[in-house]
């Protein structure tokens, strides 16, 4: 999805310019009015209103069905989902989210997989959060050891897989992990980005994980972004599908339904603004 803006001294007129490209029923991502110079600066970001609605179409139910019938492994078993993306993007942490969080999968019953195990530290507060939640825990440290895994997890309805954090140039060392999940066969791969990255790096990372077959992509950190309108743009840019968004570090408190964030675009609790006829 393409955002324009618009900028100029007199809001009706940028209002005007921005209708006149976009279409009468253009959508408002974010309008801002200040001062610069000791004169009224207007900026107006909007987006054609097919656009938007295609955008909105890319949005997921908020909860995937989980029926336990064939997936991808080719057999009856647990839905797996596995979260892949860049260190500090939060993937340990949204996993527990996930887990743990009422709206995710309800009463599912929930299993944790990580393949992190170069990480310090990772295995072991991904077991600290298994523990106090009562979770079941595998590690797989190894190919062979990845079926073992997920059948001692058969008894759950859903296993979150966790994986190491790889930046846009680690090529090399993404292949060893990414040997561990395809035994695995996820249903679903959520690409976990921040939603402070910048969107040329997103792109970059989504074609890093190509090989992993992302299906959607979770934008983490979202209370640290600037503007809302960004993680509409952010979400567009990469072109998949969202299921859930983040936006602080508490477990599981800060995990939200993305069709309730994206679907405003950046216009808050209210639904999208649309520029009324002068």
């Amino acid at each position: 999805m393409r955002f324009e803006s618009f900028r100029g001294t007199d809001l009706r007129r940028v209002f005007d310019e921005a209708r006149q490209a976009l279409g009468d029923d253009a959508v408002i991502v974010r309008s801002h009015i200040g001062r610069e110079s000791g004169h009224a600066r207007v900026e107006v970001i909007a987006a054609r209103a097919e656009d938007v609605e295609r955008l909105r179409t890319r949005l997921s139910p908020e909860a995937p069905s989980l029926p336990r019938a064939v997936g991808g492994r080719g057999r009856f078993g647990p839905f797996v989902i596995a979260l892949v993306g860049p260190t500090g993007a939060g993937k340990t942490t949204t996993a527990a989210k996930l887990a743990l969080h009422p709206e995710a999968f309800g009463e599912q019953r929930v299993g944790l997989l990580t393949l992190d195990t170069f990480r310090v530290g990772a295995i072991e507060q991904m077991q600290a959060f298994a523990e106090i939640a009562e979770l079941k825990l595998e590690v797989v440290y190894d190919e062979r050891e990845a079926i073992g895994a997920l059948k001692r997890l058969d008894d759950c309805d859903v296993v979150i897989v966790d994986t190491p954090g790889r930046g846009p140039r680690s090529r090399d060392d993404s292949a060893r992990w990414q040997a561990l999940l395809k035994p695995l066969a996820p249903d679903e791969v959520h690409l976990v980005v921040p939603a402070t990255i910048r969107t040329d790096v997103a792109i970059a990372l989504r074609d890093v994980y190509a090989p992993c077959g992302p299906t959607h992509v979770l934008i983490s950190k979202s209370d640290e972004a600037p503007e809302d309108g960004g993680l509409a743009a952010l979400a567009a840019s990469l072109d998949l599908p969202s299921r859930w968004m983040t936006d602080g570090q508490a477990i599981p408190d800060d995990l939200r339904a993305a069709r309730r964030i994206l679907a405003t675009l950046g216009a808050g609790s209210a639904a999208p603004a649309r520029m009324a006829a002068a």
